[in-house]
């Protein structure tokens, strides 16, 4: 009897020791709901990290294409020369020409003059300017610089046009004259073409960013 009976605890013990070896359905469920929400915080989370990377990656990129478009403002003002050109009919265009903008396509550009300081590469026997004509045109939400070839224009030369800045809503040049006030458009006297003011005032308005102003001088 002692034996049977031992036999007999035996036998109900061994289902215990197997359910202790594995998992219930419940405890599977509950682990993966537990996995899930871990996994779906982490996703949030490299989500919100990667936005944040975008966007400062974007405003570094804007930062520096502004910073980029006042630096080459700066530089070519700085080199203004007072050096009137012939235009591709004959006419003689002064050394700075700005007028309001005019978002035409045929349109002259907001700014245009002179500049000196251009690097050349100077073959024997061979002589060659260092002035070159630039401009600055707003069209179609893009302010736009302009190179010309030559001083003296031909009837086929034309600019080589590279985007400084996209998303612009409006760009504005100022001009201060040596009589102490701001102009809208120069030169303020058609007979002095060689004239050139003593500071230009750049303003570039851009899309959802407000207005950007800066004043460079211009030195004789």
């Amino acid at each position: 009897m002692r034996g049977a009976r031992g036999r007999s605890a035996r036998r109900r013990a061994r289902p215990a020791t197997g359910r202790s070896a594995g998992f219930t359905l419940l405890e599977m469920l509950v682990a993966v709901g537990i996995f899930a929400l871990v996994s779906a915080i982490a996703y949030g989370g490299l989500a919100q990290a990667l936005t944040a990377r975008d966007r400062v990656a974007a405003e570094r990129e804007f930062w520096q294409a502004l910073a980029l478009a006042f630096t080459r403002f700066e530089e070519d003002l700085a080199q203004t020369r007072a050096r009137p050109i012939r235009d591709s009919d004959g006419a003689e265009l002064p050394a700075l020409v700005g007028q309001p903008t005019d978002p035409r396509a045929l349109a002259r550009p907001s700014l245009e003059f002179s500049r000196g300081g251009v690097f050349v590469f100077r073959e024997s026997k061979s002589l060659r300017s260092d002035l070159q004509r630039v401009a600055y045109r707003f069209s179609e939400g893009t302010l736009w610089r302009l190179v010309w070839p030559v001083l003296d224009r031909g009837p086929e030369a034309e600019p080589v046009a590279v985007a400084l800045l996209k998303d612009v809503e409006d760009f504005q040049a100022r001009f201060f004259n040596p009589d102490g006030r701001w102009d809208e458009y120069w030169p303020p006297d058609a007979a002095k073409p060689a004239l050139l003011p003593r500071g230009v005032e750049v303003t570039v308005k851009l899309k959802d960013r407000g207005e950007f102003r800066r004043v460079f001088p211009i030195h004789d």
